[in-house]
């Protein structure tokens, strides 16, 4: 991964056009794209338009790239990637393919997303049991999981980041306790993919899960699966088209077995254009840095908590080393979450509101001047 050097937002002003319509705050949301990755798809789009299938060799080179690129991004080789519709196709993909046995758990907190509960919770019909970690305060910890543990534990699901929180989740100590119980730690990635570094060899993840829309500034429906070579040839082959065995172009070779890759989870005809969009955005972060990308959106919402605090308003992310993320939330002992944020689409500022507290979600790009606006506005309505 590149160095950590400083960012300028300014230098990415042209990138990012949406700052003169909006302050964008909301990027645990959905993102705005960048002009680039607009550019790439209006061209992939007029290449279908003017060429049809033509230049389909192409389209699978930028596909290749873009999975050497996303492999870079976390810390992987490119075999491990797969490209999937969404977070929640990752997950339901992982869920299905886990060779399980009955009496089986799986172990989730209770305040995650539900695209990481809907999956596990479907194994019900196998005999696997979802046990749910009390989120104590909102803030479950690798004790609260580890409580929830057990010989039958098959599978600890854990969100990087929790979406309506904030907190990031210590992931080396959770890959710790899974390998330690026999489990796979399965770890649903949205909240912190493009925000945060990511190392899955380092940290001993087994599989991520990631939409393209949020933090890794692309597009709804084109994300990535990680599934690690440590754990392939245990899984069950669940999920098989045409696309996911060796030989794709032999079309009535039926006997084929599955691709020995993360490929064997592409079951059938490729979203090019999502695909090429996610390459693009991903390409600009890379180009950015990953280092200094966390370094900068931590020093952002660090400077938000700050100004929330003066103003009167209570932080309700957590704030501990190895904790923050590019969340921060906060809510005011008088004025809901929600009036705060409709003042501030009033105000041509984007935020959102998650259990009773506005969210702020910064990127790279947004500025100091950005956030004090935001800030302002909050203080007008209090």
């Amino acid at each position: 991964m590149n160095a950590m050097t400083a960012i300028d937002p300014a230098e990415w002003a042209e990138e990012f056009p949406v700052r003169e319509q909006l302050v964008y705050l909301n990027h645990a949301g959905i993102c705005p794209i960048p002009a680039r990755t607009a550019r790439i798809i209006a061209a992939e789009a007029a290449d279908y338009r003017d060429f049809g299938a033509v230049n389909y060799r192409r389209w699978t080179g930028v596909m290749a790239r873009g999975r050497e690129r996303l492999a870079e991004l976390i810390g992987a080789t490119p075999a491990e990637v797969a490209f999937v519709r969404s977070t929640t196709a990752g997950l339901l993909i992982v869920a299905e393919s886990v060779p399980w046995r009955e009496g089986d758990n799986t172990v989730v907190a209770d305040i995650e997303f539900p695209a990481n509960v809907y999956p596990w919770l479907n194994q019900e019909r196998r005999g696997v049991h979802t046990r749910f970690v009390p989120a104590r305060g909102c803030f479950p910890t690798v004790d609260d999981y580890a409580a929830a543990c057990d010989a039958h534990t098959r599978v600890i699901a854990a969100s990087w980041v929790q979406f309506a929180t904030g907190q990031r989740t210590d992931l080396a100590s959770l890959a710790q306790l899974a390998r330690d119980v026999g489990a796979y730690l399965v770890v649903d990635g949205i909240q912190g993919l493009g925000a945060l570094q990511m190392d899955v060899a380092a940290l001993g993840i087994d599989f991520l899960s990631a939409d393209g829309h949020k933090w890794l500034l692309s597009v709804e429906s084109c994300g990535a699966l990680h599934v690690s070579s440590r754990v392939l040839g245990d899984l069950e082959p669940f999920w098989r088209g045409w696309m996911s065995v060796p030989d794709s172009g032999d079309y009535l070779g039926y006997g084929q077995p599955p691709r020995d890759d993360g490929r064997r989870f592409e079951e059938g005809a490729p979203n090019m254009l999502g695909a090429a969009a996610l390459d693009a955005s991903v390409g600009l972060l890379l180009e950015a840095g990953p280092a200094a990308v966390e370094q900068r959106v931590l020093a952002l919402t660090a400077r938000a908590a700050e100004g929330a605090r003066r103003i009167g308003c209570e932080i309700t992310s957590p704030l501990g080393e190895g904790q923050r993320s590019a969340i921060i939330c906060f809510r005011h002992p008088r004025v809901s979450s929600d009036d705060i944020v409709a003042h501030l689409v009033e105000c041509d500022i984007t935020a959102a509101s998650r259990l009773g507290s506005v969210r702020l979600s910064p990127h790279f790009y947004n500025t100091e001047e950005e956030l004090d606006r935001a800030l302002a506005a909050i203080a007008e309505c209090l």
